[in-house]
């Protein structure tokens, strides 16, 4: 089974369904999820059960202390539960939110970096957990344009404060509540991460640990329980959720005791393959790529001619506002708004005193369910760092009296780029020989600003796109990894960059020219 997000986490449906992960051997069913075969559904219905009772029979994680509800979805703390309890248990079944009006995945960026590391604290079971979860990852790789990359320099210190990764990997001792459980895009870091309980390596075939991380990655990029669709599976959760796909009821994000018609393998199904392409892209048609080789200079590679006579560029540097006031229990206050650039962080800091709670949200003003961040701790301390979607130029900030407070905001972001900067185009070209490498860069650019790699050329050459360092065959922000040699990259740079990279990789052995635009300070 599988944990569902933390707070109010919500996530988008599909023929996989958006949603955060776990799976579970206790229970079966929506109340107490399980991957025990021959056990039986328990039905969800309208309970009546006060919130003492109710967080009576939450498990609650000894280490983390966060609690475990639905069989398998972290709520971070009592104030969030009690927040669960009102909303989705006191009326009735138990159910999973989307996070305000938006659906719970990575950006365009984001999806072909998904950085993770593996704790060494899985001592002598650590080898098979990086070998699970390199082929649950290619698995999704295979499907759609995303990329999980492994940082096994940051294995002895993998823990939920590692910022050097997007999710850490790790151990837990669940009591057999589940196997393992996983998170939503947009988490906050302290929950983002995939936890597998020992008992995990101790399956009967057909389940296995990769069968288990296949389903708990859907949940990382954002796939919900595609048996929550059917009242009719046994195992209904909500209707809160987006239809990418029809129901598939063999899909690797639905359970097979939920009257589902797959097995324990866990395997994607073609309708697995058409909802993560319809949510990220259609992955490369490049093959499986190349031995690689040893990389090589790759060819000549002439340096290109500067051009473009200089466009409106900005300065790239970020500017940090901060704005102060009060609230009143459950008054909603809009503190402000700010011109954003696409592809930046934004970030709002919150400290002060009694429970005021922040919300953020790009292109209108926040409500209490329209949002894109709201942490929704205890206390007003509170943070949202967020990467500002393509096409926004605007960034909202409320606060709301959970109790009466004060509020100091500081809010950190990276205005329009306002004059100063030159548009160039440049040219570069050369051969490769079939594994070899040709870089050519660094090239200055202004974060917030576009990046676009145009290639043409002969056989097949493969484009890679890097910014703060050079690409290589595992990390890149851009590889469209196609057959033959026309392939383009359009990116917006990211916050906190100031140089890009080129590399092209030999598939086949064969010529390109490759044509740049961007903005120079």
């Amino acid at each position: 089974m599988i944990p569902v997000g933390t707070k109010k986490n919500s996530g988008l449906v599909l023929g996989i369904a958006l949603a955060f992960g776990g799976l579970s051997m206790t229970g079966v069913g929506c109340v107490a999820d399980s991957v025990d075969e021959g056990d039986g559904v328990d039905e969800v219905g309208t309970n009546l059960m006060s919130f003492e009772e109710f967080e009576a029979s939450v498990y609650r994680e000894k280490d983390s202390g966060v609690y475990i509800v639905n069989g398998d979805e972290p709520i971070a703390d009592i104030k969030l539960l009690r927040e669960y309890w009102e909303s989705h248990v006191r009326e009735g079944a138990l159910i999973v939110h989307r996070r305000g009006s938006a659906d719970a995945k990575w950006n365009d960026t984001q999806k072909v970096n998904i950085t993770y590391c593996v704790s060494t604290t899985f001592n002598n079971n650590h080898n098979t957990v990086v070998q699970a979860m390199a082929s649950a990852a290619a698995a999704w790789e295979a499907v759609a344009n995303v990329k999980f990359v492994y940082l096994s320099n940051l294995n002895s210190n993998c823990t939920a404060s590692q910022s050097g990764v997007v999710f850490d990997v790790r151990p837990v001792n669940a009591g057999g509540q589940y196997l393992a459980r996983a998170f939503f895009p947009g988490d906050s870091r302290s929950v983002s991460n995939v936890l597998i309980d020992s008992s995990s390596f101790s399956t009967s075939p057909p389940l296995t640990l990769t069968g288990i991380l296949r389903h708990e990655l859907g949940h990382v990029l954002g796939f919900r329980h595609e048996h929550t669709r059917l009242s009719s599976t046994g195992c209904y959760e909500d209707s809160n959720w987006r239809e990418l796909t029809t129901y598939d009821a063999a899909s690797v994000m639905h359970y097979p005791q939920c009257n589902g018609t797959g097995d324990w393998s866990l395997t994607l199904t073609q309708r697995d393959a058409q909802g993560a392409a319809l949510l990220y892209g259609q992955p490369g048609s490049g093959g499986s790529g190349g031995s690689g080789g040893s990389g090589g200079s790759g060819g000549s590679g002439g340096s290109g001619g500067s051009g473009g006579s200089g466009g409106s560029g900005g300065s790239g540097g970020s500017t940090t506002q901060n704005v102060s006031g009060s609230v009143s229990t459950n008054q909603f206050v809009q503190v402000g708004s700010f011109d954003v650039t696409a592809g930046t962080t934004f970030s709002a800091v919150m400290t002060g005193t009694g429970d005021p709670d922040l919300y953020v949200r790009f292109d209108a003003a926040p409500t209490l369910s329209a949002y894109n961040c709201r942490p929704y701790a205890a206390g007003a301390s509170e943070t949202c760092t967020l990467t500002v979607p393509s096409g926004t130029t605007k960034a909202f900030i409320g606060v709301n009296g959970y109790t009466s407070g004060t509020f100091n905001i500081a809010a950190t972001y990276t205005p329009p780029a306002s004059g100063g900067g030159t548009v160039r185009n440049v040219s570069v070209s050369g051969s490769v020989a079939a594994g070899a490498n040709a870089h050519h860069g660094p090239y200055a650019v202004i974060p917030g600003t576009p990046f676009t790699a145009a290639m043409t050329g002969s056989g097949d050459p493969d484009l890679y796109v890097q910014f703060g360092a050079q690409p290589s065959l595992s990390s890149y922000a851009c590889r469209p990894y196609l057959s033959g040699a026309s392939e383009s990259c359009n990116l917006t740079v990211p916050a906190g960059q100031t140089q890009a990279y080129v590399m092209v990789n030999g598939y086949t052995s064969g010529s390109y020219s490759v044509a740049l635009t961007h903005t120079s300070p």
